[in-house]
């Protein structure tokens, strides 16, 4: 191999190097999204459930029908 070739190949490779630890750094800020969209998810559903539970309004089998019918 020339000392060209041997040239070209290492800076490929450098190439190569960067787009992974880019490639890899995305990666580790999606995952933190996604941990902390995972928790803001939990906390909206235990929101939601506890709305639900303190509902004024009751279920359909439970309502009374009004007095004029």
């Amino acid at each position: 191999m020339t000392a060209k070739r041997i040239e070209e190949l290492e800076i490929l490779i450098m190439q190569h190097e960067d787009a992974i630890e880019s490639l890899s750094a995305t990666m580790h800020r999606q995952q933190l999204h996604i941990e902390k969209l995972d928790k803001m998810l939990s906390t909206l559903a235990l929101q939601f459930k506890t709305l639900q539970e303190e509902s004024a309004v009751k279920p359909q089998e439970e309502e009374v029908p009004p007095p004029h019918y």
